[in-house]
């Protein structure tokens, strides 16, 4: 990366999965670097610790002596506007949030972008991140997984092209300036900050208007949430931009000129092989994933037509996505024991745990497949709690754990009863704590069993624990 005049950077929240990247990131752009977690452990400290950044247990406004920039996660912020290393940087005048600490120094002199939507990010960016390795043209890249060829969750390249796991949630992609967005999907999430459907389109739309440069816009025509926020968009912006749609539909729900179509022939255990054909032509392309699951065709045709703006040659594309073998926690084997094969898994939204488990399924369509779900927040709950019915259909039994509560300060009348009584699948039960599901693991697993771990709170342990007490 480009050589810069070092300056002391305190990243307050160093150990979530993005906030760590970042900090690596700016370690080595040339940034001194330091930064403090309420955890002393996390899946992301221990490679920050490694790269020799030092790290403070708890915060603490001591932490800001001799610092030039506060970089923060928003979320701190928006959970306590009043905490003491908060006001104090903003006192001084050197609070940004880690995003736009990335917008305004990291992403100088680079083409940037941006992958969002609900569903899919990390997984989009990183085949999309190794297709332009691939390629040879050594991109930095932003992902909130690990990459398994990394290591990490980040890249630092040489190349021009930088590539950002762009999130919605506290509005932190409006920190970003891309010249292509990938937008996945949008589907109703995260109601301790967004108030309604309308608010989530309403900061896309704010976030789409920051196209500059090429402005190219790859959308899933598939997704009820894009149709509403491009009927906002005014036709002018829209005729100013390049827009690109994928479905795996017949009939997308969007209609639209530049529009690929995917069409799935074969579904096993080991690959997913579909056709694209662009709409008013038929020449067509054959592609082939060995990770599982339809959503992940839907992922996959972002990065497709990606390629195909930058001018990639098609049998790179090819290569990626039939090399391919996911990121971390995301229908990630663990570990076996016993004959019981552990997956972790970061879903948490009904849609995405309904999706993962159809993947498991038609990974291992003859096995017992028991799905552990830790529920995340009371109020994503509540406000998702209708969507949980029939969400559950691909897996033979299912343990619903207690709700983490992330931000939350209320329970909203919320446990995991309430999902159960709403999902309706024959063979479920509420267990109230790890020792509990354990124990109730114990008595119902057999040799040649799957389990599937999934949460985006403290069930990565849970995974691990469970792996760890197997017999």
């Amino acid at each position: 990366m480009k050589k810069i005049s070092p300056k002391h950077i305190h990243f307050m929240g160093i150990g979530g999965s993005a906030a760590s990247g970042v900090a690596i990131m700016a370690k080595k752009s040339g940034y001194e670097v330091d930064g403090c977690d309420l955890e002393a452990n996390s899946p992301y400290l221990g490679k920050v610790k490694k790269e020799g950044i030092r790290t403070f247990k708890g915060h603490s406004a001591n932490h800001l002596r001799g610092i030039d920039i506060l970089a923060a996660s928003p979320a701190i912020v928006y959970q306590n506007k009043s905490h003491p290393e908060f006001k104090t940087a903003k006192k001084l005048g050197i609070f940004c949030t880690w995003d736009e600490f990335v917008g305004r120094y990291l992403l100088i002199d680079k083409e940037t972008i941006c992958i969002t939507g609900t569903h899919g990010k990390s997984t989009v960016s990183s085949i999309a991140a190794q297709l332009f390795e691939k390629a040879n043209m050594d991109p930095s890249a932003i992902i909130g997984a690990s990459v398994k060829e990394w290591n990490a969750n980040f890249k630092v390249g040489k190349g021009r092209i930088f590539i950002i796991e762009a999130d919605d949630f506290y509005e932190k992609f409006l920190s970003y300036h891309p010249s292509t967005i990938i937008l996945n999907n949008i589907e109703f999430d995260h109601p301790d900050y967004f108030k309604s459907e309308n608010h989530m389109v309403s900061s896309y739309s704010k976030f789409i208007k920051l196209l500059e440069g090429s402005k190219n816009l790859i959308v899933n025509q598939d997704s009820y949430l894009v149709k509403k926020l491009l009927s906002r968009l005014e036709t002018k912006f829209l005729k100013s931009i390049n827009l690109y749609g994928y479905s795996l539909e017949k009939s997308p729900a969007i209609q639209m000129k530049n529009s690929y179509r995917a069409t799935i022939s074969e579904t096993s255990p080991k690959k997913t092989v579909f056709t694209v054909t662009e709409m008013g032509s038929d020449q067509w392309e054959t592609y082939q994933l060995s990770i599982p699951g339809i959503f992940n065709v839907s992922n996959s045709m972002g990065v497709i037509i990606l390629g195909r703006i930058f001018g990639i040659d098609e049998k790179i594309i090819k290569n990626t996505l039939y090399t391919f073998s996911g990121t971390g926690r995301r229908l990630e084997m663990i570990g076996e024991k016993s004959g019981v094969k552990v997956y972790d898994d970061y879903a948490h939204h009904p849609t995405a745990i309904k999706v993962t488990l159809e993947a498991l399924r038609q990974k291992y369509p003859e096995k017992k497949i028991l799905a552990i779900i830790e529920p995340h927040s009371y109020s994503r709950t509540k406000a998702l709690l209708s969507e949980y019915k029939g969400i559950f259909s691909n897996a033979d039994e299912v343990m619903v754990g207690p709700i983490f509560k992330a931000r939350d300060l209320k329970t909203f009348g919320m446990s995991g009863n309430s999902i159960l009584k709403v999902a309706g699948h024959k063979n479920s039960i509420y267990l109230p704590d790890l020792k509990k599901i354990i124990s109730f693991l114990k008595k119902n697993i057999e040799k040649g069993d799957v389990i599937i771990v999934m949460g985006a709170g403290y069930s990565y342990k849970w995974a691990r624990e469970i792996l760890r007490n197997l017999n």
